[in-house]
């Protein structure tokens, strides 16, 4: 009889994964627009369950997501906070802050998706340019693995008194590569988070060419862009996040095994620059579900691998 105990770290999908080898380049999802929301626990499995958001949760123009409401100091009068982040760059995704009371949450979430083009600042519930922000995933009825080494790693940077704003955040996708994080401004997923990697990536310390097996990739582009964006961060370096991308061109292959990808960037001082690449799926695996094993599962993803990489500058 198959084992099926959750508590089985070898039914674990993040633990099984990282067993693996798993590189989880590809798997950052893409966000143009990005909704936060201080929301008490707890959370039902999906943010769409909660009938006030549920519209601004289905809505495709931005992604929503809950934070755990911050006991600031002189922030007691009840209000609920609102972060609107909004791409003007490849990574640059700056955020406002917002300040409502709880029942005018939902209005302000789609008067926000309806009127793209106001400044932010401008509006009446704004108080100020977000900071950097790094959203820890510990949404633990969604996955347990997340549940329980996400929440550990929020309490730990927190602790740490970051510069950065720490949230705990529901759901970022990617659950086998808990503990998940995503760095904000820069809008840069991570897999298999630390303390130690997430401040060295805010305070950009750490070396690049040691990221590559916890960036999941830059929320901008898509998966198959994700790969050569990652293999063009680690030949450029820190400096690549100034440039912006001009350029996209994905070519699958009819089989979906492969694709052809070219980025075009330019740099702060106009110079341009391209990447033509091919990459593979290097193999397909079960998306574990946390307790179950592998022949349980319905859902598999693939993983990606670069094949051929040219840089031209």
């Amino acid at each position: 009889m198959a084992v099926t105990d959750p508590a089985d770290l070898g039914f674990r999908c993040s633990p099984w994964t990282r067993a693996r080898g798993v590189d989880p380049i590809g798997s950052a999802g893409t966000v143009d627009e990005l909704l936060l929301v201080e929301w008490p626990m707890p959370w039902p499995r999906d943010v769409s369950d909660i009938p006030a958001l549920a519209a601004v949760a289905l809505d495709p123009r931005a992604r929503l997501m809950l934070v755990t409401p911050l006991a600031d100091d002189g922030e007691s009068d009840g209000l609920a906070r609102v972060v609107h982040h909004r791409r003007t760059g490849t990574h640059r995704l700056p955020g406002v802050d917002h300040r409502v009371t709880r029942g005018a949450v939902p209005a302000l979430l789609t008067e926000l998706l309806d009127q793209p083009e106001r400044d932010q600042l401008d509006w009446p519930s704004a108080v100020a340019a977000a900071p950097p922000e790094v959203l820890v995933c510990g949404h633990g009825r969604r996955d347990p693995c997340c549940g329980r080494w996400g929440t550990l790693l929020h309490a730990e940077l927190a602790a740490r008194g970051s510069a950065a704003r720490v949230w705990r955040c529901s759901h970022t996708g990617g659950h086998r590569f808990a503990p998940t994080a995503i760095t904000l401004p820069d809008g840069r997923a991570w897999a298999y988070a630390d303390a130690d990697l997430l401040e060295g990536v805010l305070a950009r310390t750490v070396e690049v060419s040691t990221l590559d097996r916890h960036d999941r990739g830059c929320l901008a582009l898509p998966p198959w862009a994700q790969v050569v964006e990652r293999a063009v961060f680690q030949a450029i370096g820190w400096d690549w996040l100034q440039h912006d991308v001009t350029e996209t061109r994905v070519e699958e292959a009819a089989d979906g095994s492969s694709a052809a990808v070219e980025l075009v960037w330019r740099d702060p001082g106009g110079a341009t620059g391209r990447a033509s690449a091919t990459v593979g799926v290097a193999r397909v695996l079960p998306v574990l579900v946390c307790g179950e094993p592998p022949d349980a599962t319905t859902k598999s993803s693939p993983e990606y691998v670069l094949l051929a990489l040219t840089i031209t500058r």
